[in-house]
């Protein structure tokens, strides 16, 4: 079921995408060429001024995001793809390595997006790595298959240390 964004939660998101883009307010202004002050789009993020819908469509723009993405708009999940999985990754490199392995197209494309996410997070521990929920969505796109699919690939095949 569809839930109402609050007032803050979308100021929240507001900040968050900005600054997954790793951009600072006074970046913004620059990539807008002004058209979005760097003080403005601050007041937003913090709640301090009211988006109109017609700002909230040039940021999204800018951001390169679909409006809904500001404004909140949630699709329903599963409880699994909300979850955060913990892997294996010792075991998942020993398996990629394995010659004549089911599946070890699966396996390599598994270990690519793996090694991604650690560089990108500076996760160096090299034994277990979390995946988050978009994570997940990113393997169903690379294996063709559901979220649900992915999760139940990855505990079928002992990968899965633990979904909290």
């Amino acid at each position: 079921m569809y839930q109402q964004p609050t007032v803050s939660e979308i100021n929240s998101t507001l900040r968050a995408i900005r600054q997954s883009k790793s951009l600072s307010l006074s970046d913004v202004e620059a990539l807008s060429e002004g058209r979005i002050k760097a003080v403005v789009l601050g007041s937003y993020e913090r709640g301090a001024r009211s988006l109109s819908v017609k700002r909230a469509l040039q940021i999204a723009a800018l951001y390169q995001v679909p409006i809904s993405e500001i404004l909140g708009h949630r699709e329903n999940v599963s409880a699994t793809s909300s979850a955060r999985i913990i892997l294996d990754l010792r075991l998942i490199s020993h398996r990629v390595q394995q010659e004549g392995r089911n599946e070890i197209a699966k396996y390599s494309a598994l270990s690519r997006l793996l090694q991604k996410i650690v560089r990108t997070r500076q996760d160096w521990n090299g034994e277990v790595i979390s995946l988050r929920s978009s994570d997940i969505a990113t393997l169903a796109i690379v294996f063709d298959e559901s979220e649900v699919e992915v999760t139940s690939w990855l505990e079928q095949e002992t990968l899965l240390l633990k979904i909290r």
